[in-house]
């Protein structure tokens, strides 16, 4: 069994999520469009070897109950919190992450993905996303120190071991759009920033223990084990915006294991049981949030088979 080609490299300069509700679009439609959508793309690959095209598609609770009888252990809704912040959730069908060297790429693919449907999906969010200078978040800070990076690494972190049957290589998927109030964060001065985030603007480097604030980012996004191991989750997320207009995050991450997703956010969101939160959310506020589960390739593809 082989993952979707999109978890395990390390992140391509550009993306593109697309998270949506079927609405009017039957699931028969919905096999045949994604069976085009990947002949596309197989098409794209030969012709721009260099364009480091990679996808993914993941399913929704509700939709993967329609698509198959069978559900990998732990999947489930995200619920929503409401704690020293308010974290959203907009439950929804699809999420399709594109990512590529190039973002026409990204584009076409897209433009393929939607042909003839528009009318017939109800397009909850479509992110244009670009890497930021080396690896920044737009709050200036390397986003994604905590990530492993190789191959076996990652591997072991995002995908269902062999033990999940069927499901094996396959992952579970959070994603959750975050808007950066940049003025306001602006106006902190870089030490000030550093103890928000917990680490070090320039070279990203962690904030000893006794200066690092409890509320400190690192400090509540951060998990650990009984043991004091780190629970690590692979993140592909990346910025996106316009000069004038919005501008903000677009976190996604590939986990092998949805409870690690959860603590964290309680962490995050104050409601983990210590009364304290993630001061990097009086800067940046969640809009949305949901669970998915992008299968591993072969069984991918049994589920689209339309014969």
């Amino acid at each position: 069994m082989t993952a979707q080609s999109v978890i395990l490299p390390l992140p391509s300069n550009h993306a593109r999520f697309i998270v949506l509700n079927l609405k009017n679009l039957s699931i028969d439609a919905l096999k045949e469009q994604l069976n085009d959508f990947f002949t596309t793309r197989d098409r794209l690959i030969t012709q721009h070897p260099d364009a480091e095209i990679k996808t993914s598609v993941a399913f929704g609770p509700e939709l993967w109950a329609k698509l198959y009888p069978q559900n990998p252990a732990g999947f489930k809704q995200l619920e929503p919190i409401q704690g020293s912040f308010t974290m959203p959730v907009v439950p929804a069908d699809l999420l399709i992450h594109i990512a590529s060297a190039r973002t026409d790429i990204c584009f076409a693919l897209s433009q393929s993905f939607f042909d003839g449907i528009q009318d017939q999906v109800e397009v909850l969010d479509e992110r244009v996303c670009f890497r930021y200078l080396d690896g920044r978040d737009l709050t200036g800070f390397i986003d994604g120190t905590e990530n492993p990076q190789f191959p076996d690494d990652r591997g072991e972190t995002a995908l269902l071991g062999d033990d999940a049957g069927i499901f094996t290589d396959g992952s579970f998927v959070f994603a959750q759009r975050y808007v950066h109030n940049l003025e306001s964060w602006k106006r902190l001065k870089v030490d000030a920033q550093e103890h928000v985030i917990g680490r070090t603007k320039l070279e990203s480097i962690e904030l000893d223990d006794d200066v690092k604030p409890e509320n400190a980012h690192i400090a509540r996004a951060v998990i650990e084990d009984d043991e004091g191991e780190e629970l690590e989750i692979l993140r592909h997320s990346l910025p996106y915006g316009d000069g004038q207009g919005e501008q903000g995050l677009f976190f996604i991450a590939y986990t092998k294991d949805l409870t690690r997703i959860d603590k964290m956010l309680l962490r995050m969101f104050g409601t983990s049981g210590d009364g304290i939160h993630d001061r990097l959310l009086h800067f940046v506020t969640a809009v949305d949030g949901a669970y998915f589960f992008a299968p591993n390739e072969d069984l991918l593809e049994e589920i689209l088979d339309t014969e």
